[in-house]
């Protein structure tokens, strides 16, 4: 995909200044037609991004990434944001992936604490995909917690199997040695029994 395509694809309006300016009504209805179609472009963008495969999100990923160093406004940190907001739909590794949509958390939060102007249909979009992103990485969070948790347990479970293998043996080996003792015991009997046992009167 090349530079100018991608641009042309993923293009957005980074400009509010550029739309005409027209008195009252007709003036606030056009802002409002132009937020929800930049809010309908970061939808559609992203529909883009989930139907590719982790190639395409690769290239798009660094083209984005090059328009957002070139020129970093807040159109094009949301834009940035939203691409590594769906790492998780790729084959990264697991860290990997949540590195990358820690990411887009602390850029969507740049994005809501700039103090350049956002319009505010757009803002509250950014806000829907911080809020997003943060249930994400805490579920996240939580499975690795529990895998955790379940590698711990199956340590403890072979632990707890060698235990109980070592318990075993120990029991068999004295079990042998009391029955070695018991034997042993048995035979010095005997034989106290023939010293003891009545025989024939002497006399001196």
């Amino acid at each position: 995909m090349t530079s100018s395509g991608c641009e042309a694809m993923f293009g957005q309006r980074e400009d509010a200044s550029a739309t005409a300016t027209r008195p009252g009504a007709d003036r606030a209805r056009t802002s409002a037609e132009d937020d929800a179609r930049e809010v309908a472009a970061h939808v559609n963008f992203m529909n883009v991004l989930d139907s590719t495969d982790a190639q395409a999100w690769q290239t798009i990923f660094e083209h984005t990434h090059e328009l957002y160093q070139q020129d970093a406004t807040p159109e094009r940190r949301l834009r940035l944001a939203i691409v590594l907001s769906r790492a998780d739909r790729m084959s990264a590794g697991e860290r990997i992936t949540t590195d990358r949509l820690g990411e887009a958390r602390d850029m969507l939060a740049e994005t809501l604490a700039d103090p350049a102007p956002i319009p505010p249909l757009v803002r509250k979009f950014a806000r829907l995909q911080l809020s997003e992103l943060e249930t994400r990485l805490a579920l996240y969070e939580e499975m690795r917690s529990l895998r955790a948790q379940l590698a711990k347990a199956h340590q403890e479970n072979q632990s707890a199997q060698r235990d109980r293998s070592e318990v075993e043996a120990r029991m068999r080996r004295i079990d042998a040695a009391l029955t070695e003792a018991n034997a042993k015991l048995e035979a010095v009997m005997d034989i106290e029994r023939n010293i003891t046992s009545p025989g024939k009167e002497t006399f001196p």
